[in-house]
């Protein structure tokens, strides 16, 4: 009976926090309502309270749960498969992934930090937990792709971040007129770039890396 109660009761957590992300995603936080939420879930304000005590805290769990499951893909996405360059090439196609099919989690991140984040310190320090997990998860894949610690990774880290939100924003503004090809293309080729800048900068010669970049 305790174990079915249990269960039930996490059943309902997911429901919440999966309905929570799909409305924060589309209609930012302010404009969903915790009454909205509840209906979606097909839950009472009494369980959303009981699990995550106010919207607030919701807010932090959604985007947490968001930022595991990235880690977890990026993660499976590279980590021992392949050759170096076939590493490099598995992390691109997770980026593109994320832009093609998942993209409402670089779109709720980007819509809380910027109706928010500014202005809401809780919510501020959701965003920079998150933020750093990711961040450094995505070092973790630089390093796995390219078989060996990367000076600068970190910089180049934030540098696939700014690329992901801009390739969103043209998504988003211009959805037709946007060419994704060209746009993953690019990734690939400032990664390249960068990656080689920050090795041959510490004195590391990568021949794998020569020629990948026109």
């Amino acid at each position: 009976m305790a174990q079915a109660l249990t269960e039930r009761g996490e059943a309902s957590r997911e429901r919440i926090l999966e309905c929570a992300f799909s409305l924060f995603a589309g209609k930012g936080v302010s404009a969903t309502s915790v009454a909205e939420i509840c209906r979606a879930a097909g839950v009472a304000k009494t369980g959303l309270y009981w699990h995550f005590d106010s919207k607030d805290g919701l807010l932090a769990a959604v985007l947490e749960r968001a930022a595991r499951a990235q880690v977890e893909r990026i993660q499976k996405a590279v980590y021992l498969r392949g050759e170096p360059l076939a590493r490099l090439d598995a992390f691109m196609e997770h980026l593109r992934h994320l832009l093609e099919e998942e993209r409402d989690v670089i779109r709720l991140h980007l819509a809380v930090a910027l109706e928010r984040g500014e202005h809401d310190e809780a919510t501020r320090e959701a965003l920079s937990r998150v933020s750093r997990t990711v961040r450094n998860t995505i070092v973790q894949g630089i390093e796995d792709a390219l078989g060996q610690p990367l000076p600068g990774a970190d910089l180049l880290a934030h540098t696939v971040i700014a690329l992901l939100d801009s390739a969103l924003l043209a998504l988003v503004i211009d959805p037709e007129g946007t060419d994704l090809d060209r746009l993953h293309e690019n990734m690939r080729t400032t990664f390249v770039v960068l990656a080689r800048h920050y090795l041959e900068a510490a004195g590391i010669h990568r021949a794998d890396l020569q020629g990948e970049t026109p």
